[in-house]
């Protein structure tokens, strides 16, 4: 090869060389923008998230040992991953603050409790709200009133206005109120989203399902009357999971007696709640 033909070889080598680094910085461009948009079509994530809830929400491993658990060990969910409050963490971009879910809790009850989380409004479980090494969440999101309805703690006549006194509080809506506040005091940068209870039934021989009443006649729609009520009354967002899709008549196909969601309902109850984070 002579010594022009030898220059043309390397030149257009050098010229391919170019070309594709300057075809794989577009790509890689192209790359960083798509990951970009994706980040700003999640405006949560990264955000920590804490879960204050009751046997919906729980699941061994991932609430405070203290706390009593439902899931795997009862009921139809088995993988965390199946769980309503992980897929709404995997589908954000939102970490795991605490998840302070007591199987059995309640909103109402000694709202001085120091030492045993299961009521929403005592002093132990706003404390709990906490990561383990105190850190504070950016979201807190309440899930809770089921056992309220089933354990047949009236309603209240909450006023909207009144501070709710500490002490034993045995009625449901002054109880809410008395958590809610609990929580902006103690927390006062954290974002709190209130959902509405999914609805609570039963089925009969048959298999025609039925909205539960407890002993005062009350069914999960007047709990979460209530909680829109209190939410607003505190200036506090409401996620209605009680339109989720969950009711009497198909609760059989989405939960396993009524109130604890099987993998398909728990897929509804995220899909509601992730509406009010995308």
């Amino acid at each position: 090869m002579d010594g022009s033909k030898r220059k043309e070889s390397v030149a257009w080598l050098v010229f391919c060389f170019g070309l594709s680094m300057l075809l794989m910085g577009c790509g890689s461009k192209g790359d960083l923008k798509k990951q970009e948009g994706q980040a700003l079509s999640l405006p949560f994530a990264g955000k920590t998230l804490t879960v204050c809830g009751d046997s919906i929400s729980t699941f061994t491993g991932y609430i405070p040992e203290n706390y009593s658990k439902f899931y795997p060990e009862m009921g139809e969910i088995t993988d965390v991953e199946d769980t309503w409050w992980m897929q709404v963490l995997e589908r954000t971009g939102m970490e795991l603050c605490r998840n302070a879910s007591y199987s059995g809790s309640t909103v109402s009850g000694p709202s001085l409790e120091e030492v045993d989380g299961r009521y929403a409004c005592s002093n132990r479980r706003i404390s709990d709200l906490a990561s383990e090494e105190g850190e504070a969440p950016d979201i807190i999101l309440v899930m809770m009133g089921a056992n309220d309805l089933l354990t047949d703690v009236p309603l209240g006549n909450y006023d909207g206005e009144s501070a709710v006194e500490e002490g034993d509080i045995a009625t449901f809506s002054e109880a809410y109120a008395l958590m809610l506040d609990k929580m902006t005091e103690r927390y006062p940068e954290a974002d709190i989203y209130c959902c509405t209870i999914a609805e609570v039934g039963r089925w009969d021989e048959e298999g025609n399902g039925y909205a539960y009443k407890n002993a005062h006649g009350a069914q999960a729609k007047d709990y979460n009357a209530w909680i829109k009520a209190v939410a607003e009354a505190k200036g506090v967002p409401v996620i209605d999971v009680y339109g989720c899709g969950i009711t009497s008549e198909n609760m059989m196909d989405y939960t396993s007696e009524g109130t604890h969601p099987n993998v398909a309902g728990a897929k509804l109850i995220a899909d509601k709640v992730c509406e009010e984070f995308s």
